[in-house]
């Protein structure tokens, strides 16, 4: 019998969905991730597969398994797992293969029509009993023909991009890989990082947080966009300069922005995002949807069955070279 521990910092609902589709031959167990390292230790001490929700565990919790055979997580993103001590015992991450790109796409276009549509000020407006007061007329916008610019085109960048081109938009993205399918099918064009923020009206960022992405977009940056740009963050808080950003939209350097990540999570109370009129915040939640945690836990199950019958896991993270 194969033995799977869960640790999950979510409802125990997310648990239950998960052992749902136990496969037989596997024996499962659900803990809390507000344990201690200590008990923690003990926990993993001993398993041959660990599931992950939220992805986050050191070397040193690693170092205390014994029969670790794949540490497999329910997030697209590994930034908190010490991957060159994972790589050093030869213990294999896998990511959750793009199981959660639905409802980060969805939620992306969800925060851009928000700021578009000045919604959150119009519900407001409307259950104060002020009716139109939220808008002129000439302070809401169509997505239509504007032109969409894509940090990163993965499995949510190239979700984005499809659900954006079927509202009539030009779409152009910067990638270290070039995505010929998206050239093809919706005409995107790759281009620099400067071009693509110069020329974008909807700048949005789909890339992992590494050494080389963290601040990617920070003052000098923010320069380049245009004046009644917005930008989107449904990735990593940390991709983007959070004080340069604040300072752009305190003076209007930029339109707005959509953000569901931040430096710090939860948000502090003092942070200066809070106060600004033109941001639409949400917390971490794009890629939380009921649909969302059937898909990740099946991939999950896939992904283990496959180690355990000698197959090599899919959705490998790896750790950065340098």
């Amino acid at each position: 019998m194969h033995s799977v521990l869960f640790i999950n910092g979510q409802s125990k609902v997310i648990a239950d969905i998960f052992f749902e589709k136990t496969p037989e031959g596997f024996d499962g167990s659900w803990k809390p991730f507000q344990l201690s390292h200590e008990e923690k230790a003990g926990l993993v001490r001993n398993v041959e597969f660990l599931v992950l929700h939220p992805a986050e565990i050191s070397g040193s919790l690693l170092r205390e398994a014994r029969s670790l055979r794949l540490v497999q997580l329910l997030t697209a993103g590994y930034d908190k797992v010490d991957l060159a001590a994972a790589a050093e015992l030869g213990i294999p991450v896998a990511t959750n293969g793009g199981a959660n790109a639905w409802g980060v796409a969805e939620q992306t276009v969800a925060l851009l029509l928000a700021l578009y549509r000045r919604l959150i000020q119009c519900d407001r407006s409307v259950r104060e009993g002020k009716w139109r007061k939220a808008i002129s007329g000439f302070d809401t916008f169509e997505v239509a023909e504007k032109t969409v610019g894509l940090i990163g085109v993965g499995n949510v960048g190239r979700k984005v991009a499809k659900r954006l081109k079927a509202f009539e938009t030009r779409i152009l993205y910067h990638d270290i890989v070039p995505a010929p399918d998206i050239e093809k099918d919706l005409g995107a064009r790759r281009v620099s990082l400067d071009e693509l923020l110069r020329e974008s009206d909807i700048l949005s960022i789909h890339v992992p947080l590494l050494r080389n992405t963290r601040n990617l977009v920070g003052e000098r940056e923010l320069s380049l966009m245009k004046p009644t740009a917005v930008l989107l963050n449904t990735s990593r808080g940390e991709i983007v300069d959070e004080a340069a950003l604040v300072a752009a939209l305190k003076e209007k350097r930029i339109a707005g922005a959509g953000l569901d990540v931040y430096h710090q999570e939860p948000i502090s109370p003092e942070n200066p995002l809070l106060k600004l009129e033109n941001v639409i915040l949400t917390p971490h939640t794009a890629g939380h949807t009921y649909e969302g945690w059937f898909r990740r836990s099946r991939f999950a199950w896939e992904n283990i069955q496959r180690v355990a019958s000698g197959q090599n896991p899919l959705s490998l993270a790896r750790p950065e070279e340098g």
